[in-house]
């Protein structure tokens, strides 16, 4: 089968993630002007209430320090603003620089041949082999065939027809099944929020997740202990009781920068493992991995981590092996060392296109 495409801007605009570059900072500057707009509006309309209630006169000075929490919050607003937008612009450029670099992107040819994947450009010819192929994904413009040493996107614009398509994503699947040295029977199973929870528990403990837990967990306590003190004082009558509302309100927004909730993937996925590795299959995916291409593993009574890198690991529930679990686990032990997120790992560099 033979393929004459070409990437446009748009269509490699879509393969790039999202840039999280600065993402903390800004929220770190956020954090601390909303806490600068709180403290200066919140004390002033307490003060106002309170002066009401006694029957005193509207107290005109704290008009001053809830217009500058207003000006501040619009100032603030304008430039993120203008942040925002120069990140994008900036972005943009990045890209089409990248764009740029891609070598004879207007004009390519992909063959798949007997022997493997073959790319013809005016550069060259470059031929993967298939026992190379390691994985195949599909995002909504492109279908992926995964190499151990780059990936081959095709723009699914290059098709015909949908069922051309369709004949290029069966023979990639099918290489990626028939070649592969795996040939147990597979292991079917769907994840549950427990597995994911008895993951994150494992990791926390013995994989270095800790360490990132530590990041939050210290200002939160932080927090925790300003809240107390300052509701503790306001009952006591040694702090204004503003500062109460202030802190949970500083609290608040500290949560919501933070402890974002992760979406996880609840679909069915087919394992199969031998002495050679693991192959996973998922209805938008499929790759391989040889035990050497790992970095360790770690086991409690529930689940298995495999640990392809120090933040990256495969949930394997205990309850999907069954039978199988002593073969497993023999496997795991005879090839992979336990993971010890204190030795350095080398991470593979970004799959070239």
């Amino acid at each position: 089968m033979k393929i004459t495409f070409g990437i446009s801007f748009d269509e490699f605009r879509t393969l790039q993630p999202p840039s999280r570059r600065r993402a903390g900072r800004n929220t770190g500057y956020a954090l601390v002007i909303a806490l600068i707009c709180l403290f200066l509006i919140v004390p002033s309309i307490v003060l106002i209430v309170q002066q009401l209630n006694d029957g005193q006169d509207f107290p005109a000075a704290v008009i001053a320090p809830i217009a500058l929490g207003i000006v501040l919050c619009m100032v603030t607003y304008v430039l993120d603003t203008r942040s925002i937008r120069r990140r994008r612009m900036r972005r943009e450029q990045e890209l089409r620089a990248a764009y740029e670099r891609i070598h004879c992107r207007n004009e390519r040819t992909m063959e798949a041949t007997p022997e493997g994947l073959a790319l013809n450009c005016k550069c060259g010819l470059v031929l993967r082999p298939w026992t190379e192929l390691t994985g195949f994904t599909e995002t909504p413009s492109f279908l992926i065939a995964l190499t151990r040493s780059e990936s081959f996107p095709v723009p699914k614009s290059a098709f015909s027809s949908e069922g051309e398509l369709t004949e290029f994503r069966r023979l990639i699947l099918e290489k990626l099944h028939t070649d592969r040295p795996f040939t147990a029977c597979p292991v079917e199973f769907v994840h549950t929020r427990a597995d994911f929870w008895y993951a994150k528990l494992l990791h926390m403990r013995k994989g270095g997740g800790w360490r990132r837990l530590l990041k939050i967990l210290i200002p939160a306590a932080a927090f925790i202990y300003l809240i107390s003190a300052t509701v503790v004082g306001a009952r006591s009558g040694r702090s204004p009781a503003w500062l109460a509302p202030l802190a949970i309100g500083g609290f608040a927004l500290f949560l919501t920068k933070t402890a974002r909730p992760q979406k996880h993937y609840y679909g069915p996925l087919c394992i199969y493992f031998s002495d050679e590795g693991f192959h996973v299959v998922d209805p938008a995916s499929q790759s391989r991995r040889r035990w050497s291409e790992l970095a360790g593993y770690l086991e409690d009574q529930h689940i298995y981590l495999l640990y392809l890198n120090p933040r990256l690991y495969r949930i394997v529930p205990k309850r999907a092996l069954g039978r199988r679990e002593a073969e497993f686990r023999r496997l795991v032990e005879a090839a992979l060392p336990p993971f010890d997120y204190r030795r350095p790992v080398p991470v593979a560099d970004t799959a070239r296109i």
